[in-house]
C-alpha cells in the first residue's frame, strides 16, 4: 500500500504546473512577433531564467506602450495597471501571463510576471527590455 502512495505521488508531482514550467528563454521567444520584433536575446542577470530580450525601436514611448499592450493582450496576458508608470521618458509595466503558463525556474513564494521597460532615447527612438521576474 505504501509503495502505491508513493507512485501515486509520483504521478501527481509529474503532473503539476511546475511540471510543466516553460523555460522563460523559450517564453519570450514565443511572445507575438509585434512586441519581439527588431529585439535580441540578452543575458538578464536578475530575470527569471536569466534571459531577456533588449532592443531600439522606432516610435514614442506611448506609440510603443499600445502596440506592446495590445499585443500583448491578444496574446493572453493582461496588464497589471497598480505597476504601470508612464511619462515622456517611457514606461514600465508588468503583465501577468496566461492562464495555464508556468515560467520555470520561478521562485517559491513568487508569481512570474512579464515586465516591460522602455526609455526615450530620442524624438522618435525607444529602448524596450522584456523579461521575467518573480513578485
Amino acid at each position: 500500500m505504501r509503495g502505491l502512495l508513493i507512485a501515486a505521488a509520483i504521478a501527481l508531482s509529474a503532473l503539476s504546473p511546475a511540471a510543466m514550467a516553460e523555460p522563460a528563454a523559450e517564453l519570450l521567444g514565443a511572445l507575438p512577433d509585434a512586441v519581439k520584433a527588431g529585439l535580441a536575446p540578452l543575458f538578464s542577470g536578475n530575470a527569471i531564467g536569466q534571459a531577456g530580450l533588449n532592443g531600439q525601436l522606432q516610435g514614442t514611448p506611448d506609440s510603443v506602450f499600445s502596440m506592446v499592450k495590445q499585443a500583448l493582450a491578444n496574446a493572453g496576458y493582461s496588464e497589471q495597471p497598480i505597476r504601470t508608470t508612464k511619462a515622456g521618458w517611457g514606461f514600465s509595466a508588468t503583465w501577468a501571463v496566461p492562464a495555464g503558463v508556468s515560467v520555470d525556474a520561478t521562485p517559491a513564494g513568487k508569481t512570474a510576471v512579464l515586465v516591460t521597460q522602455a526609455t526615450a532615447l530620442g524624438p522618435d527612438r525607444v529602448n524596450l527590455n522584456i523579461r521575467f521576474e518573480g513578485i
